[in-house]
């Protein structure tokens, strides 16, 4: 099978970030967020559907982005998934940018507050929520790319649909079998 929209954006996305142009990163990856959650909610609209599937994918998010589990942040009033449709693909396919409440470093910092300040690993943690989501389980890729997560090497290719794989390894390493239960 031919590779979709999905598997192009997602390698566009990776090589930006590569090059630590993040902004171009996730304007290839917010089409295959959009096109993942479609999948997975089509009848929803598109705001519902970004902000559940992110929901549905935070706990692979965020311990891929910082190695700790974070769920259900709220401040402001606004959640990670809001904060990630409302500052970042909403921005990006309206007016081409960031919104300026969303930034990407390379310190590892991460800052929640009036500004999103998120480390750039929070791209490589969305880049896999998107992958290993059931719905892309017959993409793939053509570069001969791999990814280290909690010490274990994987191909990218090994990554398309394979999340109850990366749901035992987060088990795994956080010792807590239950945690997506």
């Amino acid at each position: 099978m031919n590779p979709s929209s999905i598997s192009r954006r997602i390698e566009s996305c990776i090589k930006a970030a590569n090059s630590k142009n993040y902004e171009a990163a996730l304007i290839h990856f917010f089409p295959a967020l959009d096109k993942t959650a479609k999948k997975r909610r089509p009848k929803d609209g598109v705001g519902s559907r970004i902000k559940k599937f992110i929901s549905d994918q935070e706990i692979i998010i965020t311990t891929i982005a910082t190695r700790n589990i974070f769920l259900n942040i709220s401040v402001n009033g606004t959640s990670f998934p809001k904060a990630i449709y409302d500052f970042g693909r909403t921005p990006i396919a309206h007016e081409g940018e960031l919104d300026p409440r969303l930034t990407i470093n390379d310190t590892g910092a991460l800052t929640i507050g009036q500004t999103w300040n998120l480390p750039s690993s929070y791209i490589t943690g969305l880049l896999v929520g998107v992958m290993v989501a059931p719905e892309n389980s017959q993409e793939h890729i053509d570069a001969p790319l791999g990814i280290t997560l909690f010490k274990k090497q994987f191909r990218i290719n090994e990554l398309w649909g394979a999340e109850e794989i990366i749901k035992q390894l987060i088990c795994d390493a956080f010792r807590t079998p239950d945690l997506f239960k």
